[in-house]
């Protein structure tokens, strides 16, 4: 009777283990196909949220050690820093002064254009190229009372050059040069160099702007008061002192309409 027990318990227990082996089994299985069969992860894609036409975002200079001047990579070149020394070597071509005479023509001129066109005919922005940039020659103008408001330094393109002197004007992809003409300041973004504004070339001297990233900015580099010396110069955007560009937004922001930009070159 014992061993008929013993031996039914044997079994059982044979049988029990037998049981367990097989979970065992069949789960390590299940684990092996599931691994198998797991999708890899979907790879993540960048949003891009600022599809605004503009200088593109800012690259610091990792290969630069002996200075940490950065470097601020546009559309057709690269900006890089020009030491004062540099700017010393001659005297910069241009005039002290703006010609009341001239300004007096061209506000004549955008004031109907922008009736004409529905512009914002109280105020209005001109920059005079003749004068040297180390001197005020952007001009905030009242076109109704006909008398600046403010006035502030203004950088201009530099050509194929390092740096020029001089100053060539030009509407082509690549020149890196100030194109003059009317320009439809658009709305504002956050660019490579902060807070930056659109331009719209209106004429057939500077209808490029938009695909030559022509754009209003500042830039720290360029000084708020007169300078003595030619400031920083760019790839044709007319950029300003930081500072100088907030007293700009805090009218641009506020106009009922569009306020037009008019880069000219004394009587030009």
């Amino acid at each position: 009777m014992y061993r008929t027990y013993l031996h039914s318990l044997a079994g059982l227990g044979l049988l029990l283990l037998s049981a367990c082996s097989g979970v065992k089994t069949a789960s390590s299985s299940s684990m092996l196909t599931t691994t198998k069969i797991a999708p890899a992860p979907a790879p993540l894609v960048a949003v891009q949220k600022n599809t605004v036409p503009g200088p593109p975002e800012y690259i610091p200079d990792s290969s630069n050690k002996k200075t940490s001047t950065p470097k601020i990579i546009e559309k057709g070149g690269k900006y890089i820093f020009i030491p004062p020394s540099y700017t010393m070597r001659k005297p910069e071509k241009g005039a002290d002064n703006y010609s009341p005479t001239v300004l007096q023509q061209k506000i004549q001129k955008l004031k109907a254009f922008a009736a004409a066109n529905n512009y914002d005919t109280a105020l209005a922005f001109f920059v005079d190229m003749q004068v040297k940039s180390g001197k005020p020659r952007f001009f905030v103008v009242d076109m109704v009372s006909r008398e600046i408001i403010k006035k502030g330094l203004v950088a201009h393109g530099k050509g194929n050059e390092k740096f020029t002197f001089d100053r060539k004007f030009s509407n082509d992809e690549g020149s890196n040069c100030t194109s003059l003409g009317i320009y439809k300041i658009g709305k504002a973004y956050n660019g490579a160099f902060g807070l930056s504004y659109k331009l719209y070339g209106l004429n057939k001297s500077n209808s490029n702007a938009l695909k030559r990233y022509v754009v209003l900015h500042s830039m720290g580099s360029i000084p708020y008061a007169e300078s003595k010396y030619p400031i920083t110069q760019t790839e044709g955007c007319p950029a300003v002192a930081p500072e100088f560009l907030q007293e700009l937004a805090d009218i641009l922001d506020n106009a009922p309409k569009k306020i037009l930009l008019y880069i000219y070159n004394g009587g030009e």
